[in-house]
């Protein structure tokens, strides 16, 4: 059994018109939440192919400062503008966020050296757009 999309990214969670800025409803029937305003964690993903994985042999160390970015996907990057891991795909929903003038900057906050895999784990703070 294989699975089944379109091979869009609308296809991914988090990418739905209510995950768009300033979609979704807000709880208690409120105003909708925007959350492109919301802070995260995550844990990045293929940290062994980021630049600064391939550059150094190693993951950059706990407090180091990052930014997301998108690029082919969507990446956090060190201030030297080198990629440190990608998001998952349960974040993709931050593109038309980037795109309508949101930053986010963060932090690591852990790293595992494996084995079998390095992992990075960071959290993220919103910046509106001006």
């Amino acid at each position: 059994m294989g699975s089944s999309g379109s091979g869009r990214i609308s296809d991914y969670p988090g990418s739905s018109s209510q995950d768009q800025p300033g979609g979704g409803a807000g709880s208690n029937g409120g105003p909708p939440e925007d959350r492109c305003a919301r802070a995260f964690s995550v844990r990045l993903e293929d940290v062994e192919q980021s630049d600064h994985y391939l550059a150094r042999g190693s993951a950059p160390s706990v407090g180091t400062r990052l930014e997301v970015v998108q690029r082919k996907r969507l990446v956090a990057q060190a201030a030297n503008g080198e990629s440190v891991g990608n998001l998952p795909t349960s974040h993709n929903y931050l593109a038309s966020c980037l795109s309508a003038g949101w930053k986010y900057v963060g932090a690591v906050q852990g790293v595992s050296n494996g084995p079998p895999v390095i992992f990075i784990s960071a959290d993220f703070a919103a910046t509106s757009p001006p």
